[in-house]
């Protein structure tokens, strides 16, 4: 069965959330998936802690950024080899899912060429799901996805000087 691309981006919360909703969905079935975080860097996540306790070799969970854009580092660098691995595995035939964690921002700060993403997208494994997520998606890559969610923010505990909470927002 020829595999989906889809981007789920917006401004709201659950981005992230709603691609790792679907890996559990996929892991109900057995399916081979490999999710790559493009931001989170050394910070410690709640679904980084889910799913190194998963162990499981049908399972590759990595992480390639250091930190949001706003704490120093070298972004850049951390992206580009994000991708690299990011190459090898959307030519996998290994795989069913891949998730491109963040990747939405990676782009929209033009960390990566998002001409050269995009064909790697469109000549990626053909049986290859791919679920891309974050804010401020470009439209040239969401013109060649075949779903495509927007999540907007109504209200947000942020708007009332509340900061992120673990096991909610991280």
């Amino acid at each position: 069965m020829t595999g989906l691309l889809l981007n789920i981006t917006g401004n709201g919360k659950g981005k992230s959330t709603s691609a790792f909703g679907t890996i559990i969905r996929a892991m109900g079935w057995d399916w081979r998936i490999a999710l790559l975080q493009f931001v989170k860097g050394t910070i410690q996540t709640g679904e980084q802690l889910f799913f190194e306790k998963m162990k499981s070799n049908r399972f590759i969970y990595e992480k390639s950024g250091c930190g949001y854009s706003w704490t120093p580092g070298d972004h850049v660098g951390y992206a580009s080899k994000g991708w690299e691995r990011a190459k090898e595995l959307l030519k996998s035939s290994e795989l069913e899912l891949l998730v491109l964690d963040e990747l939405n921002i990676v782009l929209a700060e033009n960390m990566l060429d998002v001409n050269e993403v995009i064909d790697a997208l469109q000549n990626r494994h053909p049986n290859l799901n791919v679920i891309i997520t974050g804010r401020s998606a470009p439209q040239n890559l969401l013109d060649i996805c075949d779903l495509v969610s927007r999540i907007e923010a109504e209200k947000h505990p942020f708007e009332n000087g509340l900061t992120a909470r673990k096991g909610i927002d991280f």
